[in-house]
C-alpha cells in the first residue's frame, strides 16, 4: 500500500487526522520520503510556472514566499549568505489540526510538515539543509525554519 494524501491537506484538518490514523504505524522514513517528494514536486512546478532562476538563498526565499503568499504570519525574517530564515507565528495547518482534533503535533511536524518544506527548498538546491530552531509544539512563540545551503539534510531537533 502506497502512501497518499489529498491535495487539500493543508486546509483540511480532517485530512490530516485521517493521514495520521492511516499511516502512524508505517516506518517514519517512508512517510518522510513521501512528504519530501510532495514538496519537491510542488517546488519544481512553481519554479517552472514562476520562472525562478538560480539555486541560492534568494531563489529559496522567492519560492517560499510564493508558497506562503496567503499566510500573512509566515514571513521571511532574514536572507543572508546561503541562509534563509522563515518564521511562522500564526496559522499552521498542522497546528490547527493537532489542536482541534487532539493529534500528536510533534509527529505530524516531524513526519509530514518539515520534510515537505525540506523537499520544497531542495527543488531549488538539493544541498539545502533545513533546521528547526524554534517550534511552537515545544512551547516557543513561533516556528523558525532555517534553510541553509550545506549538505542537503533535514536536521530535526
Amino acid at each position: 500500500m502506497s502512501i497518499s494524501l489529498p491535495g487539500d491537506w493543508f486546509v483540511n484538518p480532517q485530512v490530516l487526522a485521517d493521514f495520521y490514523h492511516r499511516y502512524k504505524d508505517r516506518p517514519p522514513d517512508e512517510i518522510k520520503k513521501f512528504s519530501y517528494d510532495q514538496g519537491l514536486s510542488l517546488g519544481k512546478k512553481l519554479i517552472d510556472e514562476m520562472s525562478i532562476k538560480g539555486n541560492d538563498e534568494r531563489a529559496i526565499a522567492e519560492l517560499l514566499r510564493a508558497v506562503l503568499r496567503d499566510e500573512p504570519t509566515a514571513k521571511i525574517i532574514s536572507i543572508a549568505e546561503g541562509k534563509v530564515l522563515l518564521r511562522n507565528s500564526g496559522f499552521c495547518p498542522l497546528m490547527t489540526a493537532c489542536l482541534s482534533l487532539n493529534l500528536p503535533w510533534a509527529w505530524l511536524c516531524e513526519n509530514l510538515g518539515w520534510p515537505f518544506f525540506h523537499g520544497l527548498a531542495s527543488s531549488i538546491n538539493p544541498k539545502v539543509n533545513l533546521s528547526l530552531i524554534k517550534r511552537r509544539a515545544k512551547g516557543d512563540p513561533y516556528c523558525d525554519h532555517l534553510f541553509e545551503i550545506g549538505e542537503g539534510k533535514l536536521i530535526l531537533p
